[in-house]
């Protein structure tokens, strides 16, 4: 029997700390995940600007990026939103409207994954509107402040999980299943949730 194709992560990181010594990235986390029992293909960009922000997100919607089909947006954020300053630098806070305008009609057959603090603390009606316009299969990411290297660890999990379900609504609801299932302390603690129509 063939073997399925992979379904790759297109991840999106911002600064994270306001000091060029420290070299903070997730990049280790996705090379890890690379060599599991189910690789994971992945893209990795820094992004610095909300201009490269939109020329990333175009270019994930590419139909050549169709195997890269989890957008995974690794930012400093807050309740309904993300922001692309370091440490204590608050430039440009992009909320679920921002990335509604950019992705509008582009998901079909999409997850994307908030990789930031509280992103998801918000009414799920906010983001069930953000699912319709953007028509993403589901939307994943924190309610609560996460620590860095427990989110990291997490979110080598979830990548494994993806490649065991389709990315339908009974899929995601499979993949939702197997992280409270395999993982339940880490969900309770960062209040990770996915969210489906």
């Amino acid at each position: 029997m063939p073997q399925k194709r992979p379904k790759g992560v297109f991840c999106l990181e911002g600064d994270w700390w306001n000091d060029l010594n420290r070299s903070s990235t997730v990049k280790p986390v996705l090379k890890l995940a690379g060599q599991g029992e189910h690789p994971v293909p992945y893209v990795h960009r820094d992004v610095a600007t909300e201009e490269e922000l939109t020329h990333y997100l175009k270019v994930w919607t590419q139909k050549r990026y169709a195997r890269f089909p989890m957008l995974y947006l690794a930012f400093h954020g807050e309740a309904g939103a993300i922001f692309l300053g370091s440490g204590g630098v608050r430039a440009p806070t992009l909320d679920l409207d921002w990335f509604s305008e950019r992705l509008h009609g582009k998901c079909k057959g999409r997850i994307i994954h908030f990789g930031s603090c509280e992103t998801l603390s918000v009414d799920a009606r906010h983001v069930k509107r953000f699912l319709r316009e953007t028509e993403a299969v589901a939307v994943t990411g924190y309610r609560e402040p996460v620590d860095w290297l427990k989110s990291a660890a997490f979110e080598l999990l979830l990548f494994n999980a993806i490649q065991k379900k389709t990315f339908t609504k009974r899929g995601a609801q499979a993949i939702s299943d197997i992280m409270d299932r395999e993982v339940r302390a880490l969900v309770k603690e960062t209040g990770f949730r996915m969210i489906t129509l």
